[in-house]
């Protein structure tokens, strides 16, 4: 009998030494806090905030469709992801360029949109920040042009004759018929500088011995147009001139012309076969922007295949990424993939920042006046 109590006690003792080494259950193991009143309550542990909590992004970008395209598909997504808050100031790119460079030290704003001649200056200038692969992934997507721009190339436009197919049973050939006696006082040429008319200042140059190292050819031809209708600058203008056939003829991109097609103008676009001239739009982040983080999010989301898209189907500009895939009714439209891009000439952007005060000049005196 007391063998048998021993043994007893024995495993009793052995029972307890295992149950105090054991490793507790979760609830016994969280840590406890005690509060001012006394009464021990367990601590959670909250899940980590998003990185944009707290702070607002901000973006200077072009009105009308591409606020829309933003607000529908840009915004909603990148709150989501980050947390952070938008703010879009809107307007033109050339208030946008001119505050990168007065704002230097302490940007406005995080993304800066511009055309491709600002952004190659501006990253010359080194007043906005390189292209980052690592916080942009889909920048590896983008065709080369769309690398190469100081920025990241957000789309594709060509510059070449919008024309009224009211005149023209079949779209002309060359850019040449812009000086045919025919069509005397119905070419209207776009107001410089901008996108449109230093691409047609530079054809008529190229068209007549000179270059852009060599403006006056080009300076003297559009003289030679004279009468001249108009210069236009606002869009619902110039479309309001085809319909009435005040102008026949305009050098124009080549996604306002297909908008205005597609409401029912009269009108058509082609690239002559001397080429037509490459533009596109680019996105920035400033040198000392406060949120590039954010900025590279938000760019990121704008490459991606349904912004790209949006931009065709509503604007007809073209994708800048190789992995976009237009259906092949839209990719007719818009200028879509590298070989079509090869085809434009890519003007030295470099020479015509630097000579664009002096072509000015000329334009005002020898054409405008």
């Amino acid at each position: 009998m007391k063998k048998l109590i021993v043994i007893v006690a024995s495993l009793l003792v052995l029972l307890l030494v295992a149950t105090a080494c054991a490793p507790g259950t979760p609830e016994e193991t969280t840590p406890k806090t005690t509060p001012a009143n006394g009464v021990e309550t367990t601590a959670k542990t909250e899940p980590a905030g998003k990185i944009g909590e707290g702070r607002t992004l901000v973006v200077g970008i072009w009105g009308s469709t591409q606020e829309d395209i933003a607000r529908e598909l840009i915004i909603p997504r990148f709150e989501e992801e980050t947390g952070a808050t938008v703010e879009l100031i809107l307007g033109g790119s050339s208030d946008r360029n001119a505050l990168l460079y007065a704002e230097l030290d302490n940007p406005s704003m995080d993304v800066v949109y511009l055309s491709m001649a600002q952004a190659e200056a501006a990253d010359k200038a080194e007043v906005i920040q390189p292209p980052n692969p690592d916080g942009v992934p889909e920048f590896n997507n983008l065709y080369e042009p769309a690398q190469k721009s100081g920025g990241y190339g957000v789309s594709f436009m060509s510059v070449g004759l919008m024309y009224s197919t009211k005149e023209f049973q079949k779209a002309p050939s060359s850019w040449m018929v812009c000086w045919d006696e025919a069509y005397r006082g119905r070419v209207a040429p776009f107001v410089f500088p901008g996108t449109q008319g230093t691409a047609f200042l530079i054809m008529a140059a190229r068209l007549h011995g000179g270059d852009e190292n060599n403006i006056q050819p080009g300076i003297d031809a559009i003289a030679e147009l004279k009468p001249i209708p108009m210069f236009a600058s606002g869009i619902d203008e110039l479309n309001l001139a085809f319909e009435t056939g005040d102008v026949v003829l305009c050098p124009q991109i080549d996604g306002y012309v297909v908008t205005y097609k597609e409401a029912g103008g009269s009108v058509d676009f082609v690239v002559p076969e001397e080429g037509g001239i490459l533009s596109m739009n680019c996105a920035t982040i400033p040198k000392n922007a406060k949120n590039t983080d954010l900025a590279e999010i938000w760019i990121n989301i704008h490459l991606g295949q349904e912004v790209q898209e949006a931009y065709a189907e509503r604007l007809f500009y073209g994708p800048t990424s190789s992995t976009v895939v237009l259906d092949d009714e839209l990719a007719g439209k818009v200028l879509y993939g590298l070989d079509q891009v090869k085809k434009l000439i890519v003007p030295d952007n470099e020479l015509i920042s630097e000579k664009q005060s002096e072509w000015a000049e000329l334009w005002n005196t020898q054409i405008v006046d």
